[in-house]
């Protein structure tokens, strides 16, 4: 009976998960998401618990309060720093004089519009002008208006539900982290409970050293781009080094993105103040330091934070990288190395008598 038992309660588990992710994918989102914040914020969560002040000392309750208050203060600053940078990008767009572009470039649009006529885009007696504005006025009708509004209302709507859920899971998880701990031991057999408490101890180390590793990984890329855009004197600087730095998120494919949305903005920024000479240098500027900050990540931050985090070797990772892109796209990138960590510290505990899971985790040994 108690092997019938331990044989079920596992695979109940398994499957009460399953169903959860699949009938309600967004439920675990916000629990993976208040997972990850716990994670960040428990070193801070468990000194302020230390604090004592002759008898008094602050509660589970008041130190899990206390940390989510700084992460929101953080994070407010973060949105009062780019706020402005962004507004300023508006103002500089509103200011662009469209028709001092036209004439600054007639002769290139002309080549364009005979290129377009070439290849039977449009027809010889259309203006290229009027064919955008048409486009223009196709996007922009009152349907498309109405559903793009409704959408925006509906997106908003479900970011309420979900920034409200994961901060109440994210203060309850602070509060009390042992939650997610006696879940899984819930469910645990009771002769693998050593085996599943190292799995717990070592994810929750390795994943909370890869994600302050990764944001100091964005952080150091976001100050190399502003630093070389700085010395070229590229308009903008530091909002093309924000947003190329977060993009970093994103392995491989990041700076990729960053580096094509840097282009914009520089572009932008230099049709705002009408130095239409400087556009192309200043755009082979951009993808310049883009291409030479992205080296230092691949050849000396991402190593160092592989190695240092989660014991991977960069071509192990690559590959990693590559199959869950191939499966889930950006999104399966992001998580890759995550997931792939939980997998490799569960098949240390689980399979490490087969040699190869010996060979693949004998880093996370030392």
């Amino acid at each position: 009976m108690n092997k019938i038992i331990s044989f079920i309660k596992p695979v109940a588990g398994i499957l009460a998960a399953g169903a959860l992710i699949y009938f309600f994918p967004d439920i675990f989102i916000y629990f993976a998401m208040a997972v990850i914040l716990s994670m960040l914020g428990r070193p801070l969560c468990e000194r302020l618990k230390k604090i004592h002040i002759k008898k008094l000392h602050l509660g589970d309750s008041a130190s899990a309060v206390i940390t989510m208050a700084v992460m929101f203060l953080i994070l407010s600053l973060i949105f009062l720093f780019i706020i402005p940078l962004i507004n300023k990008e508006i103002i500089i767009l509103s200011n662009i004089d469209t028709d001092a572009i036209v004439a600054y470039f007639e002769k290139p649009i002309e080549h364009i519009y005979d290129l377009l006529i070439q290849y039977n885009i449009i027809r010889p007696e259309e203006n290229i002008l009027n064919v955008i504005e048409a486009k223009i006025y196709s996007i922009a009708n009152w349907d498309n208006i109405r559903s793009v509004v409704g959408g925006i209302v509906s997106k908003t709507s479900s970011f309420v539900i979900g920034l409200f859920s994961t901060i109440f899971l994210t203060f309850f998880l602070l509060k009390d982290p042992k939650i997610v701990h006696n879940i899984f031991m819930a469910i645990t057999p009771d002769e693998q409970t050593l085996r599943m408490k190292n799995i717990l101890h070592d994810s929750r180390e390795m994943l909370t050293r890869y994600m302050f590793g990764l944001i100091a990984e964005l952080l150091c890329m976001m100050i190399l781009i502003f630093l070389g855009l700085t010395i070229f004197g590229v308009e903008n600087a530091l909002i093309i080094a924000v947003i190329g730095g977060f993009m970093n998120i994103v392995p491989y494919l990041g700076p990729l993105m960053g580096g094509c949305i840097g282009v914009i903005i520089g572009i932008i920024s230099n049709l705002g103040i009408g130095a239409y000479d400087l556009i192309l240098p200043n755009t082979l500027e951009i993808i310049g330091v883009f291409v030479a900050a992205n080296a230092v990540d691949n050849f000396v931050l991402q190593p160092t934070i592989y190695s240092k985090s989660v014991f991977a070797h960069p071509i192990e990772i690559f590959l990693v990288i590559l199959m869950a892109g191939n499966i889930g796209g950006v999104v399966g990138m992001i998580v890759a190395i995550p997931v792939y960590t939980l997998i490799r510290i569960i098949a240390k505990q689980l399979l490490s008598e087969f040699k190869f899971v010996e060979e693949l985790t004998k880093r996370m040994n030392g």
